[in-house]
């Protein structure tokens, strides 16, 4: 510890920085077309589109099936039902309708739910381009915690454009940083004040809230902030951190009545059996993120693993049963943590990472979540340890009926949208997840944690996100990834093919390989730009 590089960073003007950072970046996106009108990358809503002959993954968790049709009237599930080869315009039984609007023949291919991403962030990148990584990616909704200026307003708008098919995005659904309108807002750090700001932000069209440590963490704020979001239908999601685990450890947070924990932190010093705060040493920093990192992954090698998975899962349940508390790991973002040249070096960073980026990721003490810096092997041993740990608490907890929902925390540590996204399946299945608690995670327990009970399945009444795929993602998550998988064919030869097809949002047809290749583009124009003289 003596020996480590100390740097301090003001969080607080980090956090500012990357909640203004899309203002700077943002760029204008071309807006979806008249209804039904086709485009290279987009098209629809349709009055009546057909998916003929697929194989169903309907996202509850049931085994594939198939043949299926699905028929979507404008942006709703109007039925799923077996093909008839004969009657392929049947609804229904015997209920005939006219010829629909457009028709996708998905024979051998396979459709599921649009996976839901419920921890991503918006900035360092323009929207235009994280917004095709995404969808071209089969992900179709995304709880966003930074948009823009980060601004409630803003935030809001951005959605709103986004339902009115004013701009090619996902379905958006809102945090805001617990910071109030503005930085400097008092209110954040007393319950009443508290309470002011969850209405206001209510009446604004805001979805929830999103909480960093202190003030949002103080017991008394966080219960008001739970309390009255609760009522006004509004979800809370909360980071820990370590500047507030005591005494709101994972349990009590919990137990105040949020909807989602983030991360990793908190659940480790919830099972301490031998003390009550973690034993740090003198010289630790906390704004060093080096040793934040570093310190917030040992702490999983001190904890009591028989309390962990014995008192504390069950009463994490407990609670879960009263108010729906979902499990957001995002296993991804801290990847590097314990491997730090596989991240730097995945496939994907080449073709699909803009320079920017990828600069913004590279070691850099002014930078936040870039302390590779200083991480040695010693420091990626502890985080290995840390993750099979991790790996079997959070398989646990789902497999005692806990609920544990897909978020990737994109724009850090050489996350990339949508790859990250992808790669956070892989690694529930590291974890111990089936392929299809997988994809149960990435689409129906998402949208619980959305609050949306019409969202998330393949079933008549509910909205109209899905993923058309040529290959099965039973049998390999990779079929997901913008870079395509390698086949080898009947012949002996190997083939490169593309996984995901189409994404369908509110019943918007996505070419998802168009929109792959303008963020390559993107970035090929960018490489070519002459590097800005400091």
């Amino acid at each position: 510890m003596a020996n480590r590089v100390k740097h301090s960073v003001n969080l607080r003007a980090l956090i500012f920085t990357a909640l203004c950072s899309a203002a700077l970046l943002g760029a204008q996106l071309r807006p979806v077309r008249a209804q039904g009108e086709k485009t290279s990358e987009a098209s629809g809503p349709y009055g009546t589109l057909l998916i003929r002959g697929a194989t169903v993954i309907d996202g509850t968790g049931s085994p594939a099936r198939g043949p299926m049709d699905i028929v979507i009237k404008n942006n709703i599930i109007a039925d799923v039902f077996p093909s008839d080869p004969i009657a392929m315009g049947r609804v229904g039984g015997a209920a005939q309708v006219a010829t629909p609007d457009r028709i996708i023949d998905a024979k051998g291919m396979y459709v599921m739910p649009g996976i839901i991403d419920v921890h991503t962030h918006m900035g360092r990148a323009p929207n235009d381009y994280i917004y095709k990584l995404l969808l071209g990616q089969g992900i179709t909704t995304m709880r966003v915690f930074n948009v823009n200026s980060g601004k409630p307003d803003d935030m809001v708008a951005e959605k709103r454009k986004i339902a009115a098919n004013q701009v090619n995005g996902l379905r958006m659904y809102v945090y805001p940083f617990w910071q109030g309108d503005s930085p400097g807002d008092a209110r954040i750090s007393n319950p009443d004040g508290a309470r002011e700001i969850v209405r206001e932000w209510k009446a604004k069209g805001v979805d929830g809230v999103k909480i960093l440590g202190k003030p949002g963490l103080y017991p008394d704020v966080l219960r008001a902030i739970c309390d009255e979001a609760r009522k006004n239908g509004m979800g809370v999601a909360v980071h820990i951190g370590q500047d507030g685990v005591y005494p709101m450890n994972a349990v009590e947070v919990a137990r105040a009545g949020v909807s989602t924990i983030e991360h990793h932190y908190g659940y480790a010093e919830a099972a301490f059996s031998d003390r009550t705060i973690q034993d740090l040493p003198p010289d630790y920093n906390y704004a060093s993120e080096p040793d934040r990192f570093l310190y917030t992954g040992k702490v999983w090698l001190e904890t009591d693993l028989k309390k962990l998975h014995g008192e504390e899962i069950d009463t994490l349940l407990g609670i879960a049963q009263k108010t729906g508390f979902t499990m957001v790991p995002t296993f991804v973002v801290y990847e590097g943590n314990r491997d730090v040249a596989r991240v730097q070096t995945l496939p994907w960073h080449d073709r699909f990472t803009l320079p920017a980026v990828m600069d913004f990721w590279r070691p850099n003490p002014e930078h936040h979540a870039s302390f590779y810096y200083h991480w040695t092997s010693n420091d990626e041993a502890v985080w290995a340890q840390m993750y099979r740990r991790w790996f079997d608490f959070v398989n646990d907890f789902k497999n005692r009926g806990g609920q544990v929902a897909v978020g990737s925390d994109p724009g850090s540590m050489y996350d990339l949208w949508g790859f990250g996204t992808i790669r956070e399946l892989e690694m529930l299945e590291q974890a111990g997840f089936t392929p299809l608690e997988t994809i149960h995670s990435a689409t129906e327990v998402g949208a619980h944690a959305l609050g949306n009970d019409r969202l998330g399945v393949i079933r008549p009444g509910y909205l109209a996100d899905l993923v058309v795929l040529t290959q099965n993602p039973l049998e390999d998550m990779k079929v997901f990834y913008g870079t395509g998988v390698d086949r080898v064919m009947p012949d002996g030869k190997v083939q490169h093919v593309a996984g995901v097809k189409y994404t369908i949002r509110d019943g918007v047809i996505f070419d998802a390989q168009a929109m792959l290749r303008d963020v390559e583009e993107m970035v090929r124009q960018a490489k070519q730009k002459p590097a800005k003289s400091n």
